[in-house]
């Protein structure tokens, strides 16, 4: 019985040795990283910055805006969404398809070439076709595209 608690002991021991070292081991590695150098000032500071993007993101998506756009978004009989384009003459643009499908692309619409048309979207939300047509009539100085439901 006393070699059995011996053995325990020696274990246990072993243990808290093996368990100073790894302590000992994170320890030097924090010290020696570049978040031990931060002070409160620099602390303080992400942590309002990081609040600031917070309060931005919860104005984005609160409650009333995802009502507002779900307002726009219509089902179909079998529950599918209605998908909607945003139908632009190509004739009626100035420039390629390639240099307005970047610029489109840098402001976040997608879209594909239909023949004589440019198509953007298909959107399930028809407010962000709106947007688009804002952003063509601001950049042409004219009316262009019209909305409508997007058949494959």
């Amino acid at each position: 019985m006393r070699e059995l608690i011996k053995y325990l002991l020696g274990i246990v021991i072993i243990l808290t040795i093996i368990y100073t070292i790894f302590i000992s081991y994170n320890v030097f590695v924090f010290i020696n990283s570049d978040e031990s150098k931060i002070t409160i000032e620099d602390y303080s500071k992400r942590t309002n910055l990081e609040s600031e993007e917070q309060e931005t993101l919860e104005e984005l998506f609160n409650s009333e805006n995802l009502k507002n756009s779900s307002n726009y978004i219509n089902l179909n009989y079998d529950g599918t969404p209605i998908s909607w384009v945003l139908r632009v003459e190509r004739v009626l643009l100035e420039t390629s398809y390639d240099i307005l499908e970047d610029e489109l692309l840098r402001n976040s619409f997608i879209s594909f070439e239909d023949g004589n048309f440019i198509l953007i979207g298909p959107y399930i939300d028809r407010s962000q076709l709106l947007l688009a047509q804002d952003y063509l009539n601001e950049k042409y100085g004219k009316d262009l595209g019209v909305i409508e439901k997007w058949q494959i």
